[in-house]
């Protein structure tokens, strides 16, 4: 079994994105998958540098409250919220509780998953087939 843990003591300055955070990644024993992620805290009236990027995102905000923009939209979010972040679009956060507000981000390659292969049509049932009468 393979349990990560963490404390306040652990998180490190982002200052690329004033926060401060864990990255999940490396793990020792785990290999590293095609996705990344950090446990972020962002301190009260602080704000994450706005940036966008070629990836896709979500926050899971865990503690405390903040508003959250996207673009041109600008949401209030908070404990429970699950934020997804379209690739190339500016995003920032904002706290604005009187406590650190911490999320986890994920992030992953922003091109699309290879579609489903259609399914080859069903067979119509021996009964409803249309008879051909034989020369």
């Amino acid at each position: 079994m393979h349990v990560k843990s963490w404390g306040p003591a652990d998180l490190k300055a982002e200052p690329a994105y004033n926060t401060s955070a864990v990255r999940i990644f490396p793990w020792d024993g785990v290999p590293e998958p095609v996705w990344g992620g950090a446990w972020v805290a962002v301190e009260p009236g602080e704000t994450v540098t706005p940036h966008a990027h070629d990836e896709k995102e979500m926050f899971f905000i865990v503690q405390g409250t903040g508003v959250m923009r996207i673009g041109a939209e600008r949401r209030e979010v908070g404990f429970g919220d699950t934020v997804f972040i379209t690739p190339d679009v500016h995003h920032d956060l904002t706290n604005t509780g009187p406590e650190p507000l911490l999320f986890l981000g994920i992030w992953w390659d922003g091109t699309q998953a290879a579609p489903e292969p259609e399914a080859a049509p069903e067979p119509e049932p021996a009964a409803d087939r249309e008879r051909v009468a034989a020369p």
